[in-house]
């Protein structure tokens, strides 16, 4: 009688990822990564970064069309017909999630909007996680993925106050379970162009005459990493094995208080600190009665007074063979892009 051997794929070791990073953009370099979130501020870094060695790039994306200025950007991410941009993706579609996964060896999972959209208010956590736990369950189960890079953030814990940092240590604990070999990542505030961070602060100044709204006395630490040297963290996390299955903090070379670094910002476009001080409470019942804004939200209320730093005994950057940037060396990119496309700070600053 023959003997039928069963094997559970599930189990065994995947293969090594092979990348070749000395050519340009023309020349390939072993990797197609499926990056989902490309359209957030660091997709076109995590992108660029992929593509600059010849890497094939896949970008879903939910919206319509492929020429909005968000999305058309990613095409410069890497060389004429190596990237793929999927617009009108749908995340509750189980096989459209694996459809552009499946000739892909790296996902890049940057999902994880850091407010709560009308759709999700009234939701409870465990619910506002079921799309991103779906989609990373159905990308495991595709078997030419190698290799899968999950972004989540410094102080994420499922008793914060902010939704966010709730549902980003949810969505850890679910790529884990379902995928041992991922590397976490957990970046403090990431600095670059459009941030939620430096850029922030230059929006709400614009549109609270000169003002930036702060609910406490900014006595929260922060360590700003510049998005770039992320960036490179993952391109150098694929290239070695032992980041299989481990956990990254990765902030910047020094930690500051809120207060420092608005003062750090006022400094470089040499303009006097404006905080205008309001309760929290107060801040919290007008932010249900305005429009969800990316600026301003009950989530950004919330994590203002929470530490984002990297915790003592986690493996961080250092350990992905990069030397992150200081804050202050990150800003001049920054400011020099925001001043040159507004005609200098005056205009920003005296209205």
């Amino acid at each position: 009688m023959q003997k039928v051997l069963r094997f559970h794929f599930g189990v065994l070791s995947r293969p090594k990822l092979h990348i070749f990073d000395k050519g340009a953009k023309h020349t390939p370099s072993g990797i197609r990564a499926t990056i989902h979130g490309g359209t957030s501020f660091s997709g076109i870094y995590m992108g660029g970064m992929l593509g600059n060695i010849g890497s094939e790039l896949i970008f879903p994306h939910n919206h319509q069309y492929n020429y909005e200025d968000h999305v058309r950007e990613l095409k410069t991410t890497s060389g004429p017909g190596q990237n793929w941009l999927l617009h009108d993706m749908n995340y509750d579609n189980k096989e459209m999630i694996e459809w552009t996964m499946k000739n892909s060896n790296v996902v890049v999972n940057l999902l994880g909007p850091q407010k709560t959209s009308e759709k999700q208010k009234g939701f409870r956590v465990d619910q506002l996680s079921q799309c991103q736990k779906e989609q990373l369950k159905h990308a495991l189960k595709t078997p030419g993925v190698i290799r899968l890079i999950h972004f989540s953030a410094c102080g994420a814990n499922p008793h914060a106050e902010s939704l966010d940092l709730q549902t980003k240590y949810i969505g850890e604990q679910e790529v884990l379970n379902a995928f041992p070999n991922a590397t976490i990542f957990r970046p403090s505030v990431m600095v670059g162009d459009n941030d939620d961070f430096a850029y922030h602060w230059q929006v709400q100044k614009r549109y609270f005459h000169n003002f930036n709204i702060v609910p406490d006395n900014c006595q929260a630490k922060r360590q700003p990493i510049f998005v770039q040297d992320v960036a490179q963290a993952m391109l150098n996390a694929l290239k070695m094995p032992e980041t299989i299955g481990q956990t990254y903090e990765l902030g910047g070379p020094h930690v500051y208080t809120l207060l420092e670094c608005y003062e750090m910002f006022h400094n470089i476009v040499q303009r006097p600190p404006k905080l205008a001080h309001i309760d929290k409470q107060l801040l919290l019942k007008i932010a249900q009665y305005i429009p969800n804004w990316k600026y301003f939200n009950i989530d950004y209320i919330l994590k203002h007074g929470d530490d984002m730093i990297v915790q003592q005994g986690s493996k961080t950057i250092d350990d992905l063979c990069v030397r992150p940037l200081s804050l202050t060396q990150a800003l001049q990119n920054i400011f020099w892009d925001i001043q040159a496309r507004y005609g200098g700070s005056s205009e920003l600053y005296e209205r």
